[in-house]
């Protein structure tokens, strides 16, 4: 839990590096030579849009109401929606964050932990702080631009700040994602194996990703790195450990046991808790249902699993 806590702080801790020292007037003329750099296309206006974390909602929602089928209505997504936040938010944080009880409103109940309750409460306060940012910057906005010639000509480039900080705060569409740690590098031409360790509760998670050399250079992927695995849930394949047949060693097979089966025409959607304890979603075109508690295999080609720095 410590980890994700750290990646909250990180963000409001840095806020301090734009304070202003308004009172004095070298540190007004310095923060005036910010702003010239940066474009009225306006930061201020990216800052203030709030873009809500329906996952994070959905934990407030639970701590609400008790309920997560409730929580799901009042967020706007569905049942299976929810889960799956739910499902992310515990991978990343390395632990459960929601108990639930039988016989509670709606035929059972659902309680936050300790845990759940400290992560709303740092995301409160990165909220807090990315207000407290927006301020200060309209704040800025508003001093006299400097008369510095350096400050002039920064005003003149031409990045739009807007659109770079909303491309950087893209939310994904793949719904699996891991905290891992870089255990190891293989090259091989042009391609680089990345064995991968999961990280916190999931240390037992062994996770295999081939990516380009260029690529592996650029996020300067070295040992013991943290970062982000991903992949679809279109890329998992799960069938019946008794059906699954023998696979070539350096790809990713896991078991584990369905905890949620979703029949859509010829395929299957399915989440699994494999024996390490990740939990993930993937897809079955057995003719045979399968249902929660079937012990399964899960496969995933390691090309189909990205890697992102995840800012530890």
């Amino acid at each position: 839990m410590g980890t994700l806590l750290v990646r909250y702080w990180h963000a409001i801790l840095g806020k301090a590096f734009l304070q202003p020292r308004f009172g004095h007037r070298r540190g007004a003329l310095k923060h005036a030579k910010i702003r010239a750099m940066i474009p009225q296309a306006s930061l201020a206006a990216a800052l203030a849009e709030k873009r809500s974390d329906r996952r994070m909602d959905v934990l407030r929602h639970i701590q609400d109401c008790g309920s997560i089928s409730e929580a799901a209505r009042r967020v706007g997504i569905s049942y299976k929606a929810a889960w799956q936040a739910l499902d992310t938010l515990s991978n990343l944080a390395g632990v459960e964050l929601v108990q639930r009880s039988v016989g509670g409103k709606g035929g059972g109940g659902a309680q936050l932990t300790a845990d759940a309750l400290l992560l709303l409460e740092a995301a409160d306060a990165m909220g807090h702080a990315r207000e407290q940012l927006h301020v200060q910057l309209e704040h800025a906005r508003q001093l006299p631009t400097a008369a510095d010639p350096q400050a002039r000509n920064a005003g003149q480039a031409g990045i739009s700040v807007a659109t770079t900080l909303a491309r950087l705060q893209v939310m994904t569409s793949m719904r699996n994602q891991w905290p891992c740690v870089v255990a190891q590098l293989s090259r091989s031409g042009p391609l680089v194996q990345v064995q991968l360790q999961g990280a916190d509760a999931g240390a037992q998670f062994v996770l295999h990703s081939h990516i380009t050399d260029e690529s592996a250079q650029l996020l300067g992927l070295r040992q013991g790195l943290p970062v982000l695995a991903m992949c679809k849930a279109t890329a998992v394949a799960v069938q019946a450990e008794s059906a699954a047949a023998a696979l070539a060693p350096g790809g990713n097979v896991w078991q584990g046991a369905v905890t949620r089966a979703t029949r859509g025409g010829t395929v299957q959607e399915l989440a699994v808790r494999l024996q390490s304890g990740v939990q993930l979603v993937g897809f079955s075109r057995e003719a045979t249902s399968l249902r929660a508690r079937s012990a399964v295999q899960v496969t995933v080609e390691p090309s189909a699993v990205v890697i992102a720095l995840s800012g530890e």
